[in-house]
Parts: C-alpha cells; sequence; structure tokens
C-alpha cells in the first residue's frame, strides 16, 4: 500500500465519486484518477457522467485526463505505459481495459458487474435497466477482476439486493451504489495484499443484455400497463426517459404508475388521454387498464385535453419491454 500508484481509479460517474470517497473515509489514499471530459462523454454518450477533477483536486489525487474513453490512443497508450500502476479500480468506466494495460498491472483491475442472475447469465449493458423492465425481484452486484473479454473475468465477491416494485433507476442506482462501496471496503485489504481467492464463472453459455439507446425508450400504450410501468422507472433520469408522441411532439415521460382497470371502458383506444387533473397529471389508456403520469415534459405551446391520443410516433413496432433471448 506504501508503493507509488498503488490505488489507481478509472471513472468518470458519481459512482465513482461515491467509491473514492468512501475509502477515502476508511483511510486510504488514491494515487491517480484516469477519467475523461465532458466533451468526451457527451462524444460517448456516458449517462449519469460527472466531472470529477475538482474533487480530485480537493482531495489531492492526480488526474489522468484520457484522449480516448477506450484508452486506446497513442497518447493513452504512451502516458499510461510509463505510469506504475498497481491495483485498479474501474468503477463508472463503461469501457474495456485495453489487453496492453492490463498485463502491466502488479495486481491487476477489479470492476463491478451485476444481473438478476448469476455471471455469466446478463453479461453487457445496462444491466439494472434490463432488470427492472423485466420485472425482476432481485439483483446480484459481482466484484470481480477484469480479463480482455466482456465481463468474464473471475469473481471475487458478491452482493445480493431486492428489486422492489416501487424501484427505479434512480433506486436502484443507490443500491448498486452502496453494494459497490460495500464490497470495496470489505475486500480491499485483502486485495493490496494480494491475498484474496477468485472463483471462475460457471461454465454455461454466456447471455448478453444488449446495449440500450434513448429510442429504446418508446412507449406503446397497446401493452400491459406493468410493462409500460417498468419501463418508464426503468429510463428515467439519470437516463434518457421515456416517452411518447402527441401529434408531431415529443412528450418525456419521466414518472407514474399504474392506475387503475374498472373506471372507465375498456374498449376505449389505447393512448387516449382519458383525464387531466388540474395539477397536470395525465390518465392514458393502456392495453389492460389504465396508467397516470406524474412527472412529463412537453412544448409550452401544447394544449392537452381530455380525449387527445398519444402514439408511437413514425418508430417501427419494436419490443422494448423484454429482454432478448
Amino acid at each position: 500500500m506504501k508503493n507509488n500508484n498503488t490505488i489507481v481509479f478509472a471513472g468518470c460517474k458519481d459512482t465513482t465519486l461515491e467509491c473514492m470517497s468512501s475509502l477515502i473515509e476508511a483511510g486510504y489514499k488514491i494515487d491517480l484518477l484516469i477519467t475523461i471530459t465532458a466533451e468526451l462523454a457527451q462524444k460517448n454518450m456516458v449517462a449519469g457522467f460527472m466531472d470529477l477533477r475538482s474533487y480530485a483536486t480537493a482531495n489531492n489525487i492526480p488526474v489522468y485526463v484520457a484522449d480516448s474513453y477506450s484508452l486506446k490512443s497513442e497518447k493513452d497508450r504512451v502516458m499510461l505505459a510509463g505510469i506504475e500502476i498497481q491495483l485498479l479500480l474501474v468503477i463508472g468506466w463503461q469501457r474495456l481495459i485495453p489487453e496492453w494495460m492490463l498485463a502491466r498491472l502488479g495486481i491487476g483491475a477489479f470492476g463491478m458487474h451485476g444481473s438478476s442472475h448469476a455471471l455469466p447469465y446478463g453479461r453487457g449493458r445496462s444491466p439494472m435497466n434490463w432488470s427492472l423492465i423485466q420485472n425482476r425481484a432481485s439483483f446480484i452486484s459481482n466484484l470481480f477482476k477484469y480479463s480482455p473479454g466482456v465481463d468474464d473475468g473471475d469473481i471475487l465477491d458478491t452482493q445480493v439486493f431486492d428489486i422492489n416494485p416501487f424501484d427505479n433507476a434512480k433506486t436502484m442506482h443507490y443500491k448498486s451504489t452502496l453494494a459497490m462501496t460495500g464490497l470495496l471496503k470489505k475486500d480491499l485489504e485483502r486485495m493490496l495484499n494480494n491475498e484474496f481467492e477468485l472463483r471462475k464463472q460457471m461454465d454455461i453459455n454466456p447471455t448478453y443484455y444488449p446495449k440500450r439507446t434513448e429510442e429504446d425508450g418508446i412507449i406503446f400504450w397497446d401493452k400491459d400497463t406493468i410493462e409500460i410501468y417498468n419501463l418508464v422507472r426503468a429510463v428515467t433520469r439519470p437516463f434518457h426517459g421515456a416517452f411518447t408522441f402527441y401529434n408531431e411532439s415529443k412528450i418525456m415521460v419521466w414518472n407514474g404508475y399504474p392506475f387503475d382497470s374498472r373506471l372507465f371502458d375498456p374498449y376505449i383506444l389505447t393512448g387516449t388521454v382519458l383525464h387531466l387533473f388540474s395539477n397536470g397529471d395525465i390518465i392514458v389508456k393502456t392495453g389492460d387498464g389504465t396508467f397516470i403520469i406524474t412527472e412529463y415534459e412537453l412544448d409550452d405551446d401544447i394544449r392537452l385535453r381530455s380525449g387527445d391520443t398519444f402514439h408511437s410516433g413514425n418508430y417501427l413496432y419494436k419490443n422494448p419491454y423484454q429482454y432478448p433471448s
């Protein structure tokens, strides 16, 4: 722990800050932060980006600002090859670590990946969002050692937490952060002393969550209400959000809940605005009932009325609510 650059973080999100803060409070010294600029984050569509340079400066942590998010540029390779790193903690960094860099680490690179099932099920992108969309009941956070492949490294430790019917992307993010900080504080000393044991992932065919894009937030009102609810809560802030269309205008839907299946005629066209409350809340007809929208954004010139219809615009019909098999 006394060597230069013993503990190095790679990250650019609030989870990076939370994990660094947790270790600093526990008495550890962070020797270097590898991060990116806001411009590079925007270029790579990093959800929940946080510029960590001011935090690092306030806590006397040297910073290397990467030239490329993949760390594959010639500048990154030259600069990082000249830095001796023992333990690299990859938190809030949604890219693989290049093989050349992994080979230079004294202890190794460790990061987090979770899924609603034990690895190798659920490798890939946006596992917490997909777990909400699939209406799963629990989530498994894994502290694992990086290898050149996608989420295929050996596992050091795990932490399971609940997914309850009231969770959304924000609360899942909180739970995941607590799981991450807990695992790091529990296992860091063993990692630094190279006294840890790893276990292989199950020897079965892996599954991969596909990358989610902004377009995947489209709401199809003919779906069951619970499917719409799971989508809305899965992609709310800090992600791109769910959305629908009214005429040619896009309406962002940030929050809402299943409402009722008996108060309105079941044969009304799906997507119909059934009632607009004085506080702005909107009841919309779904495939099997109704959904109340309680937080949304629309253009200032739009004046909604009962009987108006939301629709999916010109999007090709696809099912954004189910994880592809």
